[in-house]
């Protein structure tokens, strides 16, 4: 772990006072990844050149590179996450989405961070309705507050793949998928 990434941890890794089941912190991909950023907007700005000046329409040059920008939103802007005793919440972008441990049945760990699903089984629809929460750094924190409340499943090398750990239910799943 570098000085940086410490730095980060501490900074935007906590726990509230009035709370000590909360765990905080913030991930923005466009502060890590600065070249990545200035490509991305100086494709956009490109893209909307091109549309302008090949259709002639100055508003649809201007939309489609908006249209694009929102969409990458969570790379682009910090996005706050918070895990408390009943409740994950995300913010990005001036809107914020909470949804109850309860609603949540699976976590899956990879190797950036935990996918909490409604399904106790893989499912098409989990990518409309998990969430994602990228570790930001703090990889054990996150994976540990997540073990608290649900059934985890390790598909990021760090251990045995597919490994199960116990959760608020109590029962260990089959390993062997």
């Amino acid at each position: 772990m570098t000085a940086r990434e410490e730095r980060v941890i501490a900074s935007e890794t906590k726990t509230t006072p009035q709370s000590p089941e909360a765990l905080e912190w913030s991930v923005w991909p466009a502060r890590d990844r600065p070249w990545a950023a200035a490509v991305l907007l100086a494709s956009l700005a490109v893209l909307g050149a091109l549309i302008a000046q090949g259709t002639g329409d100055r508003v649809l040059g201007v939309a489609a590179p908006v249209f694009i920008l929102v969409s990458v939103g969570s790379f682009i802007a910090r996005t706050h996450y918070r895990l408390t005793s009943e409740s994950i919440e995300v913010r990005a972008l001036g809107v914020s989405r909470t949804r109850p441990w309860s609603e949540m049945r699976r976590a899956t760990v990879d190797r950036d961070g935990v996918f909490l699903s409604p399904f106790e089984k893989r499912n098409w629809l989990e990518a409309y309705r998990g969430v994602r929460l990228p570790f930001g750094g703090n990889r054990d924190q996150v994976v540990a507050f997540v073990e608290t409340k649900l059934p985890v499943s390790f598909e990021d090398g760090r251990g045995e793949p597919g490994r199960k750990a116990r959760g608020r239910r109590g029962s260990i799943a089959n390993a062997g998928g």
